[in-house]
């Protein structure tokens, strides 16, 4: 058994205890490894009702840190779901509604804490959570702590735990690309995908496809994240081309409505392709990344009709202008639509990534070579 001198303390804090760390600054409910509060409203209210009968709550492990001046400050290692929102309940941030007890619900849904009868909210603050206190650890042995709780309540995603584990220069670059305008452009992430590290995620998947090529997501995605993370100076260049690349495509791309590259599917691909003609399209003059523009808005409204109706009149007329972009026969352009169409289906599955890239390549090259040569 392993010996890091880890001190494990049990004790316990009362909710007035918990809002007097909080508002002196001591605590820290959200450490950089943490994943951002997502409780739904619905899960907030139990917990709430859980203290109101005096039913016991999972421990919360603190980890505490103090300075030679003597200054100390918990950081909530697990347990902050729970902490936020006692804490926003104390600041009537929601209200009880949906209780499941009977009295409860007859005394007190719908109330914002600040309405409960002074001898409830005098109760509500001697209410005691149990702690598991860690003291004075080095940051490794908290972010393995985290990362096991939680690993073995399974509560976290995988990326999640990643950013408890593996931060540093790679997990930096991968909040570079979430914050890109691109992200925000393309609408591609919901709040809760972001909350859960869905964006780190995609963004490192797609880098690592750029850098290893492409590959089934389950079963090479933590490889090539912890290799990358491990050996990030190697991939310092290259990370900030892929920057460069999603600003340029943040100009380029028609980002008017939600098209098909809003989609993580779509995107993804258009990212991998894009890597591969990423000189060509940086060097594209104005003109010519207009060109691009029109063809990538085209090609989304295409596959979008045609996913929906292969035969209709609609499909000839879009196919027809596609085809002139490209310079191709119009049943050529519809065999790469239809493949790249087909391609959408199993997503994630590598031989469907390839077919969308080999597409999508076909298209986009064309009408490089064209447009650059002019």
């Amino acid at each position: 058994m392993a010996d890091h001198g880890l001190k494990f303390e049990i004790e316990s804090k009362t909710v007035a205890e918990f809002r007097t760390l909080d508002k002196s600054g001591e605590l820290i409910l959200q450490p950089e490894y943490q994943r951002k509060a997502v409780w739904p409203e619905r899960a907030k209210v139990s917990l709430m009702e859980t203290i109101l009968l005096g039913y016991p709550i999972p421990e919360i492990y603190l980890a505490y840190e103090t300075s030679p001046e003597g200054e100390q400050t918990a950081s909530v290692v697990d347990g902050q779901q729970r902490l936020t929102s006692l804490l926003e309940f104390l600041n009537n941030a929601f209200t009880l509604v949906g209780l499941e007890d009977e009295r409860l619900r007859e005394k007190f849904e719908g109330k914002l804490f600040k309405e409960l009868p002074d001898d409830v909210r005098r109760e509500f603050f001697q209410y005691r959570f149990p702690i598991r206190r860690l003291s004075n650890l080095a940051d490794e042995f908290v972010r393995a702590v985290f990362a096991r709780v939680n690993r073995v309540n399974m509560v976290l995603t995988e990326q999640e735990l990643r950013n408890a584990l593996l931060p540093g220069p790679f997990n930096d670059f991968l909040k570079d690309c979430a914050a890109h305008q691109i992200s925000t452009k393309s609408g591609i992430f919901s709040g809760e995908r972001r909350s859960r590290g869905g964006d780190l995620e995609f963004y490192a998947e797609v880098f690592g496809t750029c850098i290893f090529g492409l590959s089934n997501k389950k079963t090479e995605l933590s490889e090539r994240y912890d290799k990358i993370s491990a050996d990030f100076e190697d991939y310092q260049s290259r990370s900030i081309e892929f920057l460069e690349l999603l600003t340029t495509l943040s100009e380029i791309v028609k980002w008017v409505g939600r098209t098909r590259w809003s989609n993580i599917v779509d995107m993804f691909t258009l990212l991998h392709v894009s890597w591969g003609l990423r000189n060509e399209l940086g060097n594209a003059s104005p003109n010519q990344k207009m060109q691009i523009q029109d063809l990538l808005d085209q090609f989304q409204r295409t596959v979008s009709v045609m996913k929906r109706d292969s035969e209709n009149g609609e499909a000839a007329g879009v196919l027809e202008s596609l085809a002139d972009m490209v310079d191709m026969p119009v049943e050529k352009v519809k065999k790469i639509v239809k493949d790249y169409t087909s391609g959408i289906r199993n997503s994630s599955d590598l031989g469907s990534r390839r077919v969308r890239s080999q597409q999508l390549a076909l298209v986009l090259s064309a009408n490089l070579k064209g447009c650059l040569s002019d």
